[in-house]
């Protein structure tokens, strides 16, 4: 399973199937959705002069509509999509939390990363 895999199979049930890379394809924004985006891929491990081991570093935004005089409350999916990330083999270094008051939406940045299963296709 790849990296967008993981994270859609750990989610996707939070936010009714709204879940995509990159960003979301519908004209009209769901009440809830969650987009993801890489961050940065890079080898941590090396050996004999060649990169042994690849973490993907990725961006999981989880974002709902409120109205625009105060964000709604995030306390709950903050700690379940955490732990979600967590069960699914990520680790989350940082969560950032954003309020658009002009579209009454609130935002979670979760920051997280992953070791590669398997960088080369060996298996």
């Amino acid at each position: 399973m790849n990296v967008n895999q993981k994270i859609e199979a750990a989610l996707s049930d939070l936010v009714g199937g709204n879940i995509w890379p990159l960003s979301c394809p519908l004209e009209e924004l769901p009440g809830e959705w969650i987009v993801h985006n890489p961050e940065l891929e890079t080898p941590e491990l090396h050996g004999d002069d060649a990169d042994l081991e690849w973490v993907h570093y990725m961006q999981v935004h989880w974002f709902k509509r409120g109205n625009a005089k105060s964000p709604v409350n995030y306390v709950g999916i903050r700690k379940t999509i955490r732990a979600r990330l967590r069960d699914a083999g990520f680790s989350v270094s940082d969560i950032e939390t954003l309020f658009e008051k002009d579209t009454g939406i609130t935002h979670l940045v979760f920051s997280c990363n992953i070791e590669e299963e398997d960088p080369y296709g060996e298996t």
